[in-house]
């Protein structure tokens, strides 16, 4: 067997929510073998945003808590993310500002590449830093 998983929005939100004792546990489980160096747990981005969006929604979590919880788990050594730097920034302006995290997201990605941004999205245009260019 692989010491590789790809991790689900609901593993990660029952190790942050702690609302089934049972799920609680295997997630722990998981994730203390992830801090170990044990096992890899892939993360997609796609999984972030629905983790994001369940968190902010469903639970009623803070923004704040939101991107400091995911953030810790994101920054364990058994966690491989692509393009950790950009999620964490993402996460980091989901915190501060009312922009959506998949809004974050992009913001991140034109600081980082530097890419102007193509949108119709007028919260986009007032992010510092941010080029958007449609022609």
């Amino acid at each position: 067997m692989s010491d590789r998983r790809l991790v689900d929005t609901n593993l990660i939100v029952r190790h942050l929510i702690q609302d089934h004792a049972a799920h609680a546990a295997v997630a722990a489980k998981l994730f203390q073998a992830c801090d170990h160096g044990e096992l890899t747990l892939v993360v997609l981005p796609a999984v972030i945003a629905e983790c994001v969006f369940v968190l902010e929604s469903f639970y009623k979590r803070p923004r704040i808590d939101i991107a400091r919880s995911l953030a810790v788990v994101f920054r364990s050594p058994g966690v491989e993310l692509d393009d950790l730097a950009t999620h964490l920034d993402a996460l980091e302006r989901f915190s501060r500002t009312k922009l959506h995290y998949v809004d974050c997201t992009i913001a991140a990605a034109a600081a980082e590449t530097g890419l102007p941004v193509a949108t119709f999205d007028s919260g986009l245009e007032k992010v510092p830093g941010i080029v958007v260019y449609l022609s």
